[in-house]
């Protein structure tokens, strides 16, 4: 297997860059992509390994429309399968902030992490997810 490549994507350009320096470490290749506009762009064009991916950017529910696009839209049915990791500073998983909706499977991840990372957690985690996507497949 090649080098795999993780999708960053948040509006804050110091986390984009810190994290790609720790991931890059690791021997993976770092994307990035500021919106979710650009993120939604990427994944159309290349299907990256795993998608790490804010919530709050355009606006405060940026990150769960790039997960439900690429988990549920049609157009992105080949890139359906590439875990996310959702990070944020909002304390509550989406799983459990919106158990009450009926499409809270649109707005959940694979994994979820609280902003500021514990970067031996989120390596640790990345892990884990790259190895279940890759049995998946």
């Amino acid at each position: 297997m090649g080098q795999r490549t993780i999708l960053i994507v948040d509006d804050d350009a110091d986390f984009r860059d810190s994290v790609t320096v720790v991931l890059e470490a690791q021997g993976y290749k770092a994307a990035g992509a500021k919106s979710a506009k650009e993120a939604l762009a990427i994944v159309s064009h290349t299907r990256p390994d795993l998608v790490v991916l804010d919530i709050m950017m355009e606006c405060d529910s940026s990150g769960y429309e790039v997960n439900q696009a690429i988990k549920f839209r049609e157009e992105f049915q080949l890139s359906r399968d590439v875990p996310i990791l959702m990070v944020s500073s909002i304390p509550l998983d989406p799983a459990v902030r919106f158990d009450r909706a009926p499409e809270v499977e649109m707005v959940t991840p694979d994994c979820y992490m609280i902003k500021p990372l514990n970067f031996k957690a989120f390596l640790e985690k990345i892990e884990s997810l790259l190895q279940t996507y890759a049995q998946h497949q």
